[in-house]
C-alpha cells in the first residue's frame, strides 16, 4: 500500500509546484504564437520595431547595455514576453562579466577548453558550484532588467564530450554527462522559478535543443518552453532530427519556439549575411514550413545563421501566402554592441 501513497503525494507535490509558476496569459503553445529571435546585434531603439510580435528573443548583454531596449518594445506592446538569451554552458569574451569575473584569478580556474566552432568561448564547469552562482547572477540580472524568461545556451556539453570524433582539446575538459547538465538545469530552474518579475509573474527558464535530456527537465518541470534550432536535421544531412521529441511540451501547453535554417534566406553571395527580400527559395520554404516532421505546433521562424553562429534580424515566417511572402528585417545599431557594460552587469 505505500507505493501507491507515495505516488499520489509525488503527484500532488507536482501539480503545487506548477500551480506556483504563473505565466503570462499571453504565452501560450502553439503555431500561431509569432515570435522573433535577434541575439547578433543590439536592437535599435530609435524607433518602431518590426516584426511587431507578442514574444522577443533578444542577448542579455545587448539588454544590459542598452536597457531602452525593454521600453522600446513595451512602448508598442505593454504585454510582450521578452526572453534574454546567455550563454549558461560556456562563457565569452563579449559578456559584461567576463573581463570582470570569469577571466580573472581567482575564477580563471572555472574556465575549460575554447570551444573550436567558436574562439571567444570557453566551457565552464558546471559542476562548480561558484560556476552555478554566477550563471545564477545572469538570470537576476536578466529580471532585474525587465525580462521575463531566461534563454540558456549550450547546456549540451555532454554531448561534447561523448563524442567519439571529438579528442582532447575539442572537448569541454569537464568529462560531462547528461546528469551534470540535468543537476545544473535544476539549479538555475530553482533559482529562476523563485524569482518574480518586474510584471508580477514567475521568471520563466528555457531549454535550449539538448533532447536527450529533455524528458526529465520536463517530468521534473525544471522548463517552461524550449528554443530549438535546426531540429529537421534540414542543414545537414548528418544532423540528427529530434523535432518529434518535443512533443509532449506541446500536450503540457508549454511553448516550443523552433528556428529553421534555410541557406536561400540569405541574399547572395552566401556569407553577406544579406536577408533575401524574397525569403528562402521553393523547397527550402516547403521544408522549413513543413508541419508534418513532428514539429505540429511549433511556433517556427526561418533565420539566417551565420559564421560565427549567431542570428540577425532577418526572419521569414510561414504565412499562408507561401513562398515569397513573410520577411521581415528587424532595424539593429551594431554600434551599441561594444558599448561600455553597466556596473551592476558584472
Amino acid at each position: 500500500m505505500k507505493a501507491p501513497i507515495l505516488s499520489v503525494t509525488m503527484a500532488w507535490l507536482a501539480s503545487l509546484a506548477l500551480a506556483d509558476i504563473k505565466v503570462p496569459p499571453e504565452f501560450k503553445a502553439g503555431e500561431s504564437l509569432k515570435w522573433q529571435i535577434e541575439i547578433q546585434n543590439t536592437l535599435s531603439t530609435s524607433a518602431a520595431v518590426t516584426p511587431s510580435v507578442p514574444v522577443w528573443d533578444v542577448d542579455l548583454f545587448h539588454v544590459a547595455r542598452t536597457p531602452k531596449i525593454i521600453d522600446t518594445l513595451r512602448s508598442q506592446n505593454k504585454n510582450v514576453f521578452i526572453i534574454c538569451y546567455f550563454n549558461a554552458g560556456l562563457v565569452q569574451k563579449s559578456d559584461c562579466d567576463y573581463n570582470t569575473t570569469w577571466d580573472t584569478p581567482a575564477y580563471r580556474g572555472l574556465l575549460g577548453n575554447v570551444w573550436p566552432e567558436f574562439p571567444n568561448e570557453r566551457w565552464i564547469n558546471i559542476r562548480n558550484e561558484t560556476a552555478r552562482t554566477l550563471i545564477k547572477k545572469r538570470i537576476t540580472l536578466a529580471r532585474d532588467l525587465g525580462c521575463d524568461a531566461a534563454d540558456p545556451d549550450n547546456i549540451d556539453g555532454y554531448g561534447v564530450d561523448n563524442d567519439d570524433s571529438r579528442t582532447g582539446n575539442k572537448k569541454t575538459g569537464w568529462n560531462l554527462q547528461p546528469e551534470d547538465d540535468i543537476e545544473f538545469m535544476r539549479v538555475l530552474s530553482k533559482h529562476a522559478h523563485n524569482l518574480t518579475t518586474l510584471r508580477g509573474y514567475t521568471m520563466l527558464i528555457g531549454q535550449k535543443n539538448a533532447p536527450e535530456i529533455g524528458p526529465t527537465l520536463l517530468k521534473e518541470s525544471l522548463v517552461d518552453f524550449a528554443v530549438l534550432e535546426d531540429c529537421k536535421g534540414l542543414r545537414d544531412k548528418d544532423a540528427d532530427v529530434f523535432c518529434d521529441q518535443f512533443q509532449p511540451f506541446i500536450a503540457a501547453g508549454k511553448p516550443v519556439l523552433s528556428i529553421e535554417y534555410p541557406a536561400s534566406l540569405e541574399a547572395s553571395p552566401i556569407g553577406s549575411t544579406k536577408c533575401s527580400s524574397t525569403g528562402a527559395n521553393s523547397t527550402e520554404y516547403k521544408a522549413s514550413c513543413d508541419k508534418t516532421k513532428g514539429n505540429a505546433g511549433f511556433s517556427t521562424v526561418l533565420k539566417i545563421k551565420n559564421g560565427d553562429g549567431e542570428l540577425n534580424g532577418c526572419t521569414q515566417y510561414c504565412d499562408a501566402g507561401g513562398v515569397g511572402t513573410g520577411v521581415v528585417v528587424t532595424a539593429t545599431d551594431p554600434g551599441k554592441d561594444g558599448a561600455k557594460c553597466p556596473a551592476n552587469s558584472t
